[in-house]
């Protein structure tokens, strides 16, 4: 009994970090695809910038659409909570 309590939380576990991989991967190619089209509204040559500069923008990028998302779903909630109040 306890052998399989052990291998669903570690399932339930693998599931989360992959879940928390995908996310961030999906948010990182959001915020590539920010600064290049930043990049190009500006005229600057992608491969003109430093790896480094390259990397903060896109980590500020990053960051950015966390924030939007985080705000989008709390938003989300409130709206589901005060319907709930409504209908209660």
């Amino acid at each position: 009994m306890l052998e399989v309590l052990t291998q669903t939380m570690t399932k339930i576990e693998d599931t989360s970090t992959m879940i928390s991989k995908t996310y961030d991967i999906y948010i990182r190619e959001k915020a590539i695809e920010m600064v290049n089209a930043k990049l190009e509204e500006n005229k600057i040559d992608v491969a003109k910038v430093e790896n480094n500069d390259y990397e903060a923008m896109v980590n500020d990028s990053c960051k950015d659409i966390k924030e939007k998302y985080a705000k989008r779903v709390s938003q989300g909630l409130m709206v589901i909570m005060g319907i709930d109040f409504l209908l209660g």
